[in-house]
């Protein structure tokens, strides 16, 4: 009984010692893998946009009603609303703030006159490491490249097996995917029109307090546009009226007018 009761005592200390072996080993050699899945997995709790990637809008045709044509920074854009409040509307730098009476406005932001953009702001965080020897070649392409592959990746994708480069590059695109991104709770959409490509986030199906474009030319210039709704239901603002404004946006002098939108819209 007595050998019987020390063997079964070897045995519990011996896979209590294991256990703590093992914990150490995996602390050292995946202990930020491990720790980095947990925290983000905590944290889309918080932030359930981290969770999200881009999909597939339905189409939908443009609003033509009509409205007014507003032009900034370069560019201009039709809105298929006509009572623009020019009392309340506000141009600062490459800022407008175009107010309705209806209680909906508009912010439409150009392009950085000093360049700055979101692959320049990751690469102050990491000083003279240039990001591409971090994020490869393809993802750092482009502003448009480096924001897709941030959108793309979700907090399932960091495990605790994957290797430490991995998990600090995708514990940094989780970190800037949370801290840029302009609501989105609603989901996450890609946005493709008229030589723009970007996202949408939010769906004005589901009422959210706003949408926002963020839109990218084929030169990789960016602007961002945010739409908020009024707050009576006919102040609402629709994918219709959010397309109206990507399927007009140009550079000021290339402008479309109505009657060649709706053209454009025949032969898609």
């Amino acid at each position: 009984m007595g050998e019987k009761r020390r063997f079964w005592f070897s045995r519990t200390f011996l896979a209590i010692v294991g256990s703590i072996f093992l914990l150490v080993f995996l602390a050292y050699g995946w202990g930020f893998q491990i720790v980095m899945s947990w925290k983000f997995r905590q944290e889309t709790k918080a932030n359930p946009v981290l969770a999200l990637t881009p999909q597939k809008l339905p189409e939908v045709e443009p609003n033509l009603t009509s409205g007014a044509k507003l032009s900034d920074a370069g560019f201009s854009f039709e809105v298929p609303w006509d009572d623009l409040d020019t009392q309340k509307t506000r141009f600062v730098n490459q800022m407008a703030v175009y107010a309705f009476r209806s209680g909906r406005a508009l912010m439409f932001f150009g392009p950085s006159p000093t360049h700055e953009d979101l692959m320049s702001t990751v690469q102050k965080s990491f000083g003279g490491t240039s990001i591409s020897t971090i994020f490869g070649p393809e993802a750092t392409k482009s502003n448009y490249n480096f924001h897709k592959t941030m959108l793309d990746l979700t907090p399932s994708k960091v495990t605790p097996w994957m290797n430490q480069r991995d998990a600090v590059q995708s514990s940094v695109l989780l970190m800037f995917k949370a801290i840029s991104s302009v609501g989105g709770n609603t989901g996450i959409f890609v946005a493709e029109a008229n030589n723009w490509k970007g996202f949408q986030f939010d769906d004005p199906a589901r009422n959210p307090k706003q949408i926002t474009l963020e839109l990218y030319d084929d030169q990789d210039r960016h602007v961002e546009v945010i739409f908020c709704p009024g707050r009576e239901s006919a102040a609402a603002i629709s994918q219709a009226d959010v397309n109206r404004v990507i399927w007009t946006l140009a550079p000021a002098d290339t402008l479309l007018s109505k009657a060649e939108l709706s053209r454009v819209n025949r032969g898609r």
